[in-house]
């Protein structure tokens, strides 16, 4: 029998429904069958405001593109410092604590699709939005691979915005602080635009200390590994990165890694329980590696500041040597299902610490967030910048020398902010990973 439909069904009450799917930021997506069921009515129901699931899915972009669009307008394309324009990005971060499944909803698209921004630029020029329409239209992003500081600024900000709205989140959820935060927005564009340097005192470790081009030499020649030396690439592995590269995360199955491998699914299975736990343990596996690699480098550090360095230039090297798990990184950002320990501790997954980590205090306010946080999730924020930059560069055909300038920049940004007076590119001298 079929369900009573609801005579005031409208447009707004299916998308609140279809946003509701991203509780929590994931790659799979609902069916219409899935979100009939959750509005408690039957598809042709939905189907006399939609004409198909991607129907809703373009409604459900529009709401989240329009939405932000009414804060992006009022940044100055002049002048995105001065006080109106950050204060239109704290009320654009407000807006993504408000509404969680929104911002779920763009790093689930901008982690599947690597045109994702573009085509979501493409879909703001119909917004007016003044820094985007500036020199023309949509060639906003094509002027990234020109001015290599434009793109490091925006990754810089995407990145940052991301992952601390994301913290936030889960403070609220721990009630570690209260759902109402009236300048959260403001603190962290002052994370954006002042770095460790203007939301650090002096006596913090995490002050930035001048660093001289010779000693950044060092740090990046440090860093440096041969190839013979660098662990080999696990199979399983491999065979994941192939099939990611042939039908992007979506389209991993068991099935399909099996075939890479030449082996019968239910090989795979004698080790795992099931798709998300072999990946989680394969990735936690190579980032053990890195892990690995960033402690025994950090001991040269004499400061937080080098050790920053240390950390960017580990990462570097190490993505240099397993290019693969770049787009593999969504996976973890997108799935965020438990491991089990027993394949944890199996797969070598223990959470190790650096030696500047584990100097720093187990609860840290500075920088100023409205609330207290785990110390270590500062230098968390630092490494996922690299996974960014190095994503968002891709395909862009940068030159090696304008990479290695966006990567310092990178650095720069995160010691003084995009707007930092000393966020000016100093390390010319370091290129290729340390080779002059």
């Amino acid at each position: 029998m079929a369900r009573k439909e609801n005579s005031k069904l409208t447009k707004e009450i299916i998308l609140d429904a279809a946003f509701s799917f991203l509780e929590e930021p994931k790659f799979t997506e609902f069916s219409m069958n899935s979100l009939a069921s959750k509005l408690n009515v039957t598809k042709p129901a939905i189907y006399r405001h939609f004409t198909n699931k991607e129907a809703v899915f373009d409604a459900m972009e529009n709401r989240v593109i329009e939405n932000l669009s009414v804060f992006l307008k009022e940044i100055n394309p002049e002048n995105t410092a001065d006080p109106k324009s950050k204060k239109a990005l704290a009320s654009a971060i407000e807006y993504f604590i408000q509404n969680p499944t929104h911002i779920n909803y763009l790093i689930a698209q901008l982690s599947s699709n690597p045109n994702y921004e573009e085509h979501m630029f493409k879909k703001m020029t119909d917004q007016k939005i003044p820094f985007i329409l500036e020199g023309g239209g949509f060639s906003y992003l094509e002027r990234f691979t020109s001015n290599i500081a434009n793109l490091s600024r925006h990754v810089f900000s995407g990145m940052t915005i991301f992952y601390f709205v994301k913290l936030r989140e889960e403070a609220a959820k721990r009630a570690q602080i209260s759902e109402t935060s009236l300048d959260f927005g403001e603190k962290l564009v002052k994370i954006i635009f002042s770095g460790l340097s203007g939301t650090t005192s002096k006596e913090n470790t995490m002050h930035p200390l001048v660093i001289s081009n010779e000693r950044k030499e060092e740090l990046f020649e440090i860093c440096k590994i041969p190839e013979n030396l660098f662990p080999k690439e696990n199979k399983i592995f491999t065979a994941l990165a192939s099939v990611i590269e042939k039908y992007k995360i979506t389209g991993v199955t068991v099935e399909r890694i099996a075939a890479e491998l030449n082996m019968a699914k239910s090989s795979l299975y004698e080790y795992f329980d099931n798709k998300n736990e072999m990946i989680k343990c394969l990735i936690n596996k190579e980032l053990q590696i890195l892990q690995t690699i960033i402690i025994e480098n950090s001991t040269e550090a004499k400061n937080f500041t080098e050790y920053i360095y240390i950390l960017m230039a580990s990462e570097l090297e190490y993505f240099t040597h397993r290019p693969s798990i770049i787009p593999i990184c969504g996976w973890l950002l997108m799935n965020n299902g438990e491991v089990s320990n027993e394949n944890c501790e199996k797969y070598e997954c223990e959470d190790n610490f650096s030696v500047w980590e584990k100097n720093l205090p187990q609860f840290t306010d500075t920088p100023d967030l409205g609330f207290k946080y785990p110390a270590k999730l500062i230098t968390d924020w630092i490494k996922c910048l690299p996974v960014a930059f190095l994503v968002h560069t891709k395909g862009k055909n940068l030159t090696e020398e304008n990479r290695m300038k966006g990567f310092m920049l990178m650095i720069d940004y995160i010691l003084y902010g995009i707007n930092g007076n000393e966020a000016v590119y100093s390390g010319s001298s370091v290129s290729n990973g340390g080779n002059k």
